[in-house]
């Protein structure tokens, strides 16, 4: 028993002492090296307007876009939230934003993302919202109807 638990402590510190450790090429492994390369170029690039320009909207959907394509939703979804900030009537970025939380499972925000998807023009999100999120339907509508 005393040896498990040695071996468990010793774990950590092996993790902590490497000098670098990129958990990146976990998260969408069909990517070629080359092709995650260039978008993280990207990444750098729309991150470098952005620090110039923190209004831009177009470089938080772009990097957004960029995000979900290496397969990191959860940076993605800070950006398309960055966008509706910016732009609520961004029917696209309440549309991404709604998948990349779904990436998690389609729960109450992110069918509510859909469904504003919709309202706002986007047919796509129809579609997907009345196949995905049947048990929110309701919520949605009586949260949409209450002006929150």
């Amino acid at each position: 028993m005393a040896r498990v638990i040695l071996f468990f402590l010793l774990i950590p510190c092996c993790l902590w002492s490497q000098e670098k450790f990129s958990v990146d090429p976990y998260f969408n492994c069909e990517l070629t090296q080359t092709e995650r390369d260039s978008l993280n170029r990207l990444i750098k690039k729309y991150t470098e307007i952005i620090s110039l320009d923190s209004l831009n909207k177009e470089s938080f959907f772009n990097r957004g876009i960029v995000w979900m394509a290496l397969g990191m939703h959860h940076k993605a979804y800070k950006d398309f939230s960055d966008v509706i900030k910016l732009d609520t009537s961004n029917a696209v970025a309440h549309y991404n934003r709604a998948l990349s939380r779904s990436k998690y499972g389609f729960n109450f925000d992110s069918c509510k993302d859909l469904f504003q998807a919709f309202n706002l023009g986007l047919l796509e999100a129809k579609e997907l919202y009345q196949k995905k999120c049947g048990l929110y339907t309701k919520q949605i509508e009586n949260h949409q109807r209450n002006g929150k």
